[in-house]
């Protein structure tokens, strides 16, 4: 058992906290003031065992209903400086922050942290990202704030990692079509667009997401994301090009003259002020 033993006697307050979380007797004796210690405790301590990992997320719920939105917050913010010290290592501790959230803004926050901070994988230099879309493919009851997040990067170099999102049932991008709340972007824009050319039948659900974000900037954005930010000394988006939502509705609209009726086209029309 190790660091799960009932001895504490040797043990750092980090890994006694852990340990006490992962205890189902011990759970209930940790304080209010100490649950936001302990949850960044129990994320850095198996943030290299997936299985421990996994029982975070549940360690997570008790949690949530133990502190304030702001503690659970404060906790978030302390352990992404933690990481970024540490240059990623242990970024898999901010998971469960993302996704057993219940407050969207912290939920999402938590979500960029993941794809901004995480460690370049062997093969996917954006790992955090291709955590988070590995996380929505398997669990249908992962939030659609993770790909907010994503999609509020505005950097293309995401967008070939959301295709499997699109192989999904249609019920579930009708979803995420539905409960989208990210930027307009050319990223955001272009993955609304590839998910109204897979499923033409959701052309209602991708003329309301379109609506819904339009009026969210005043400008449509295609930048370069220092990824990870840790990397850069000064971690500065870079924009590569910019559009008035006028202007970008032009470049879609071939693509939503052949997939919206007339009253969709012109709602779509009207929020991007065209």
């Amino acid at each position: 058992m190790g660091l799960y033993q009932d001895n504490f006697s040797g043990l750092s307050e980090l890994e006694r906290l852990a340990a006490m979380a992962h205890d189902p007797v011990r759970v209930h004796e940790i304080g209010a003031d100490q649950w936001p210690l302990t949850m960044m405790a129990c994320g850095l301590m198996a943030c290299n065992d997936e299985e421990k990992l996994e029982e975070n997320f549940d360690i997570y719920d008790i949690f949530a209903t133990k502190t304030s939105v702001a503690a659970r917050k404060s906790s978030l913010i302390q352990l992404s400086r933690f990481i970024t010290g540490r240059k990623g290592e242990g970024w898999k501790a901010m998971l469960p922050y993302a996704t057993n959230e219940m407050d969207e803004a912290l939920s999402r926050k938590a979500a960029t942290y993941v794809a901004t901070l995480a460690q370049p994988g062997a093969t996917e230099a954006l790992a955090g990202v291709q955590e988070l879309v590995n996380r929505l493919v398997r669990d249908d009851f992962t939030p659609t704030t993770l790909l907010d997040a994503m999609l509020s990067m505005a950097d293309m170099r995401v967008l070939p990692l959301l295709q499997p999102l699109l192989e999904l049932e249609p019920d579930r991008v009708e979803e995420f079509l539905d409960d989208l709340e990210t930027t307009p972007n050319r990223l955001s824009l272009t993955f609304i667009l590839q998910a109204l050319e897979t499923y033409p039948d959701l052309a209602e659900s991708a003329t309301d997401a379109l609506c819904r974000i339009a009026p969210l900037s005043p400008v449509v954005l295609d930048l370069a994301l220092p990824v990870p930010t840790w990397a850069f000394e000064k971690p500065t988006p870079q924009p590569l090009h910019g559009w008035t939502p006028a202007e970008y509705f032009a470049r879609m609209l071939p693509g939503l003259q052949s997939a919206l009726d007339s009253e969709q086209l012109q709602r779509v029309r009207e929020a991007f002020k065209a």
